[in-house]
């Protein structure tokens, strides 16, 4: 874990200790329940909460420090008060990326970037950072940028999440890519950008920040302005320039890779749109300088999520779990590949929760959803949140029967139904906010 000088802390977010730490800052926390020795604490305010309420608890769970709005005067622990606690952080960062030898390589992308951050940093091999899980926000970026060891870490890949315009430039600022990558543009957070050519335009931010290359599909390189850029392209036969084609072809195990005219086995049942990312990603860590041999023998090493496409057996029950999140895009390439691992005209239960951030289109989407299910007469549809009314329409509309749907208005409210069942295999997909794996019976 990086040590940080309390002198570049204070230099770096102009702020004023309370006294000089005696021990060294190691990282940083922003969660008492995680917090590990000699952490710097961050009192951050929320509209739910506010951190200085725990900044005693800190002291107490071995912080070496905290960084407070205001002195809490009758705790002895070493506070370093600035003018907000979130953009002193987001400073911190950004200087403390100016000290990092590492090639920084970030990522973003409307679906599937996690998935995509894991697999890249797995193809780069050892020496490789990567940001812990999802910590790809304004918070989440500086928090994976102050665990970079210098000494240990040759690369980093980090993930840059947005939800909301001028977002990326923040998260630009402190990345300061060597290597920018954009997987894809979805229609995901259009309650505040309203179109896709927003959205893209928005994400290209990261893309311009980058020090020397970055990487994009083919429809939007025209957004990428200061940089050499390399472009993604389902056609094999365009290789040219800075042009990387790649080709997926669905195998009996898996997909076959054909990555600038090298071939690469894939042996997973993802979705097409799954298979593309693993394409590009081949396509990034061949141009990166990692040959085919050992991008091969890594891919091997590839396991997905959890709750992002992944399996739980429990008794006779198969639970397809990938509802970590949800928009349209992660919707068809999800059951996609869980279409390729079910047995054909087995009955299926599908527990399927709305979709949030999709704006004034929310219903339009949500309908739109029933083109992707291969209904069948035994199969049964739980539509949960505040859009199962349309999504019920939607699979209504691709010939599902009344009988077939039931619609609740919370994850909970569907819990008695699932424990009787009688389907043994069974698909849970939605919003985080509907935490779906909870409707997982652990004993059948």
């Amino acid at each position: 874990m990086p040590k940080f000088d309390p002198n570049d802390l204070q230099r770096w977010t102009n702020g004023v200790w309370s006294k000089i730490p005696q021990v060294p800052v190691e990282g940083f926390c922003f969660d008492t329940r995680k917090l590990t020795g000699n952490a710097c604490f961050l009192a951050l305010k929320t509209a739910t909460n506010d951190g200085h309420l725990y900044v005693k608890t800190a002291r107490d769970c071995g912080a070496s420090a905290a960084i407070v709005e205001h002195f809490i005067e009758d705790c002895d622990l070493p506070q370093l008060k600035v003018e907000n606690t979130l953009s002193a952080f987001q400073a911190i960062a950004c200087a403390y990326r100016q000290t990092l030898p590492a090639k920084i390589v970030a990522l973003t992308g409307s679906a599937g970037k996690t998935s995509a951050k894991e697999l890249l940093s797995l193809l780069f091999g050892e020496g490789t950072f990567k940001s812990h899980k999802n910590l790809n926000n304004t918070l989440g970026v500086p928090f994976s940028l102050t665990q970079i060891d210098g000494s240990v870490h040759k690369i980093a890949v980090l993930e840059a999440g947005i939800s909301k315009k001028g977002e990326m430039d923040t998260l630009a600022s402190m990345l300061q890519p060597n290597v920018s990558v954009l997987i894809n543009v979805g229609a995901v957070h259009l309650e505040h950008f309203g179109t896709l050519e927003e959205i893209a335009t928005e994400k290209a931010k990261l893309l311009n920040a980058a020090k020397e290359r970055a990487y994009c599909p083919k429809q939007w390189v025209y957004l990428s302005k200061n940089v050499p850029t390399y472009v993604f392209s389902e056609d094999a036969s365009e290789n040219f320039g800075n042009t990387i084609p790649y080709c997926v072809t669905p195998t009996k195990s898996g997909w076959q890779c054909v990555v600038q005219s090298k071939t690469f086995d894939v042996p997973f049942p993802l979705g097409h749109r799954m298979a593309q990312t693993f394409a590009m990603m081949i396509g990034v860590a061949l141009n990166e300088g990692i040959s085919a041999s050992n991008i091969q023998s890594r891919l091997l090493r590839w396991k997905p999520l959890a709750n992002r496409g992944s399996w739980q057996c429990i008794g006779n029950r198969r639970y397809f779990v990938d509802c970590y999140n949800a928009n349209p895009s992660s919707f068809e390439n999800s059951l996609e590949g869980f279409y390729r691992e079910v047995p054909k005209g087995i009955p299926i239960a599908y527990f399927i929760g709305s979709m949030a951030e999709l704006g004034a289109q929310s219903a339009v989407f949500h309908r739109l959803l029933g083109k992707n299910f291969h209904i069948q007469k035994e199969d049964m549809f739980v539509c949960i949140g505040a859009f199962a009314e349309y999504i019920k329409e939607g699979l209504l509309q691709h010939g599902a029967h009344t009988s077939q749907i039931y619609t609740f208005p919370s994850t909970e409210a569907a819990c008695l139904l699932v424990e009787k069942l009688p389907h043994t295999y069974i698909y849970l997909k939605g919003s985080r906010k509907y935490q779906l794996e909870n409707l997982i019976v652990r004993q059948v």
